[in-house]
């Protein structure tokens, strides 16, 4: 009887509609909320508040404005409530400052800075990003399924990126996801990010277990209360991706409890995407398009973190190879899969081949002999283009490009060149009357020569072999685009192939056939942009142009200083080209690249200037040029660590990363820096040495190995440290030998050897060893007598 009388005085009170919603349906975080003191302040530190944005659990989110002299700057300011001030709440709002803070990329609003309002209460300001979110987006700009993917992928890059920072997201949803009007994806709210380095974790509870998650977009681990890593962000972007293309969350909850949309997180199948009903917005697309869209959303919406994707990039690279009408990873790969794909890819090509039968099947009934003549012709030249199409596509393409940024794999790929080129030159002897053969053939040639003796690429030391594959290459291009002036595609691969033979022309000085090679190359280029519009892929070329033709002054190098501002004048010229590319794509990896080279060959040619200067007493010039190679060495190591974010341990990172220590040693040597030299020398050696074991076949890794001892010695002379200097330098003489006898065509290392016992000569000298000295000026003079044969032949 009394607890009916309490539930009879209780149930009175609910219908009292004066009292209004029961505090006692609200969570503790809308309770505080509510209960705050939800006065907008007119400032807050430096910061004048414009308007309020927005209001969650833990906070308010301002617009304000930071006025100064000669700025004025719009921010996003977050303030932590009164009532949400615990010290364990206080601490997690300064592990978001934290986690902000770490994180630099263009689809990540950027953490400015933080502080204390007036009543101790935590702040922080960040770039306002003004825009829509990204599913309101997407519909007001009415952007078809691929636009949608696209947009999608970038907004996995941001996450990608944290996750290489150690950083999970743990609430990613659409309305922390804003697009500017730009198209451009910002992430925001990081506010129950995980900082997942081992010396991160700290005592202030998780994120979990303060219900701070969204729970239509939360992973089950997360609903469990388990541990947190990155499969819990791909559950979540799956969930987002699903919204996205449908308009509807996976699981649908009529009745608004949370339990159910738990028990439906943990234990129910989401409906397929294609089988939302969406009479809302125009998403048509094809059987086979609804079951990769299937296939990869509910992959990474998998219940087991295990059977999800194992990273954002490789949800991200499904919907690319989707996107581009490639099998996707997320399905089976049957034959009968492959075969559907292959046709949607290669629709003209199927149809010309059915009418091909249809004309020979009605030829046969017309005129047997005259059928059987064209068949057994027509079928000669099809061997050939299907001969070729199978191993350029399969061996030299498919399989090479597999495994070319692997480290290790230079072995494997000497067995393709070894098998793959007499079948390539019997072929081009029967190519002259088929230009897409001539194409196919020379592609696959300059490939070879990649392979052979790409300059600081892991290549086979096999420069001469090298030199053959460009030039059979160039035999080819050269008369198909005389031929056929219109050949777009002709003329691009013999820029292509020009500038390739042009490279690795630098290790056989010769800078009038070079600077030749690369004038063609320009001027190719100059006549396509008269009829094409100019894109990235041809600016990345023109930038490449530009740079070689600075580099085809080398065999000059070390005469004047006039010859080095000549050099310096060309590669200037790639700079704002360079420059303006990188400002719109700062996240792709060839544009960052291109721009580190840049930046490398520009500080290069203020230190050969420098060094030049010094030696002619010049110290004038030498010191106002050192100190531009350092900066330039330095923007280019920056970009270089960039590219080691985007595509870690891959061959080309870890050659670039090693140019950029070796750069910034010797910069740093030049302007009397020793120590931080030294740092960077000793780097430069240790990666050079693991990326040289990793690939024993490799000679361009042992070549960067012996350029790391010649480094480590120059700094030591430069610290009369002369027993240092004589141990170094004579381990890089040791490996530029053993490079030279196994490949006699390489220049390059030839014109070290002298230099070396040169510098031996001086060290020995220093240190009063006359007798060693001599014999290292008559091994000097040895090679030099060498090398003018060489240069001879």
């Amino acid at each position: 009887s009394e607890m009916r009388f309490e539930l009879e005085k209780m149930l009175a009170c609910d219908d009292e509609e004066s009292l209004g919603e029961d505090d006692l349906e609200k969570s503790a975080y809308e309770h505080f909320s509510n209960g705050a003191n939800t006065k907008i302040p007119e400032n807050i530190g430096e910061y004048k508040i414009i308007r309020e944005i927005g209001r969650g659990g833990m906070g308010a989110v301002y617009e304000a404005i930071r006025t100064g002299e000669n700025f004025t700057q719009r921010v996003a300011l977050k303030v932590i409530k009164r009532g949400m001030d615990t010290d364990a709440i206080v601490s997690r709002f300064r592990h978001e400052q934290q986690i902000l803070s770490s994180l630099e990329h263009p689809n990540i609003a950027r953490f400015l800075n933080g502080g204390m309002t007036e009543d101790n209460l935590p702040f922080y300001a960040m770039e306002f990003v003004e825009g829509e979110f990204i599913d309101d987006y997407c519909e007001n700009e009415k952007l078809s399924v691929e636009e949608r993917l696209s947009l999608f992928r970038k907004v996995c890059e941001a996450v990608q990126f944290a996750h290489q920072n150690l950083i999970v997201h743990r609430d990613l949803k659409p309305r922390n996801i804003l697009v500017t009007k730009d198209g451009i994806p910002k992430l925001l709210d990081f506010g129950i990010g995980k900082i997942i380095s081992p010396e991160s974790f700290e005592a202030i509870g998780t994120a979990t277990q303060f219900g701070m998650m969204t729970p239509d977009y939360a992973s089950p681990e997360q609903i469990r209360g388990l541990q947190i890593g990155t499969p819990s962000d791909i559950y979540s972007l799956g969930v987002v991706l699903y919204e996205l293309l449908t308009g509807q969350k996976p699981y649908q909850n009529n009745s608004g409890s949370q339990l159910e949309l738990q028990n439906a997180i943990l234990e129910t199948a989401p409906t397929k995407p294609s089988a939302v009903q969406n009479t809302s917005r125009d998403l048509l697309y094809s059987e086979s398009l609804h079951k990769d869209i299937d296939n990869i959303i509910l992959k990474a919406m998998r219940k087991e973190a295990k059977d999800r994707y194992s990273s954002v990039q490789e949800f991200s690279e499904d919907i690319r190879r989707h996107l581009e009408g490639l099998p996707v990873y997320a399905r089976p790969l049957t034959w009968k899969y492959r075969g559907e794909k292959f046709i949607k890819r290669n629709k003209a090509t199927v149809i010309a081949g059915t009418l091909v039968f249809i004309s020979l099947a009605v030829g046969i009934t017309v005129a047997v002999k005259q059928t059987l003549e064209a068949r057994k012709a027509e079928q000669i030249a099809q061997n050939r283009f299907n001969d070729v199409r199978q191993l350029a596509n399969n061996v030299v393409f498919k399989y090479h490009d597999a495994i070319e940024d692997l480290p290790g794999s230079t072995e494997a790929r000497k067995m393709l060149v070894t098998d793959a080129l007499e079948y390539l030159d019997k072929l081009a002897k029967t190519s002259a009357d088929n230009p897409e053969l001539q194409k196919e053939l020379a592609r696959a040639f300059m490939k070879m020569g990649d392979v052979q003796g790409k300059m600081y690429a892991a290549n086979i030391g096999d420069t001469k072999g090298a030199l053959e594959s460009y030039e059979k290459g160039i035999a080819l291009l050269e008369p198909a685009v005389k031929e056929r002036p219109k050949d777009i595609e002709a003329k691009e691969l013999l820029i292509t192939a020009y500038d390739g033979y042009a490279f690795l022309l630098l290790r056989s000085p010769n800078g009038g056939v070079i600077k030749n090679l690369v004038e063609k190359a320009i001027a190719l280029h100059e006549e396509i942009a008269k009829t094409e519009p100019q894109n990235e892929k041809r600016t990345i070329q023109l930038i490449d142009l530009y740079i070689r033709l600075g580099d085809s002054d080398v065999g000059n190098i070390r005469n004047s200083v006039q010859n080095f501002n000549i050099r310096l004048g060309h590669h200037l010229k790639a700079l704002p080209l360079a420059e303006r590319l990188y400002q719109t794509k700062e996240s792709e990896y060839e544009v960052v690249k291109t721009l580190a080279r840049v930046y490398q060959r520009i500080g290069t040619d203020h230190f050969w200037i420098g060094e030049q200067a010094e030696n002619a007493g010049n110290l004038t010039l030498s010191n106002s040029e050192y100190p531009k190679a350092l900066e330039f060495h330095k923007k280019s190591y920056e970009l270089m660590q960039r590219m080691y974010q985007l595509d870690p341990g891959s061959n080309v990172s870890n050659t670039f990363l090693i140019a950029g220590t070796a750069n910034l040693a010797k910069s740093y040597t030049a302007i009397g820096e020793f120590a931080r030299a030294l740092d960077f020398a000793v780097r430069n050696l240790k990666l050079s040495k693991e990326v040289a074991a990793a690939d024993k076949a490799n000679k361009e890794g042992e070549f960067s190995v012996s350029i790391a001892y010649e480094i480590l010695a120059d700094i030591y002379s430069r610290k009369a440290d002369f027993k240092n200097a004589i141990e170094n330098i004579e381990k890089a003489i040791e490996i530029d030998k053993k490079i030279y006898q196994a490949d006699e065509n390489n220049k390059e290392i030839l014109q070290r050897i002298p230099v070396h016992h040169k510098k031996l000569s001086g060290y020995y000298l220093n240190l009063g060893n006359k007798i060693l000295a001599e014999f290292h000026e008559k091994q000097r003079d040895r090679f030099q007598k060498i090398l003018a044969a060489s240069l001879k032949r």
